[in-house]
C-alpha cells in the first residue's frame, strides 16, 4: 500500500507533467528501463532523473507532508540541494539551477534535451 508521502509525490509528478520542479527535466516514477529506452540514454544516465519527493520547507524546519509543501524533483537536483551545509530556499535554488543550466553546467550536455519542453 502506497504511503502518504508516495501518494503526494505521485500527485506532484502528475501536476508538474512529469517534470522536475527545479530543472524542468523529464523524470520517471517506476520504470527506468522504459525511460532510458524511450529517450535513448543509458540506465545510469536515467538514474539521475528518478522522481523524488522534495519538501519545499524541510521537515526539520517545520515543513509538513502536504500537497502544498511537496513537489517532484529529479534525484540529481534533490541530492545536490541537500549536499550543501544548509539547503538553500527553493526559489534561490531554482534560480541557481536555471543559471547553471543556461551555462551548460547542470546536467551533461548530451542530456540537456530532457530539460526543454
Amino acid at each position: 500500500m502506497p504511503t502518504r508521502k508516495s501518494k503526494l509525490k505521485n500527485r506532484a509528478f502528475n501536476r508538474q507533467k512529469g517534470r522536475c520542479y527545479y530543472c524542468n527535466a523529464l523524470m520517471w516514477l517506476t520504470d527506468p528501463n522504459t525511460f532510458s529506452g524511450n529517450h535513448q540514454i543509458t540506465a545510469k544516465q536515467a538514474s539521475r532523473f528518478q522522481c523524488t519527493s522534495e519538501h519545499l520547507v524541510a521537515r526539520c524546519d517545520g515543513g509538513k507532508d502536504t500537497q502544498k509543501n511537496i513537489v517532484a524533483a529529479c534525484r540529481f537536483c534533490n541530492a545536490k540541494r541537500h549536499q550543501r551545509s544548509s539547503a538553500p530556499d527553493p526559489v534561490s535554488y531554482k534560480q541557481l539551477i536555471t543559471q547553471r543550466k543556461n551555462r551548460g553546467k547542470w546536467h551533461p550536455q548530451d542530456l540537456l534535451f530532457l530539460t526543454t519542453d
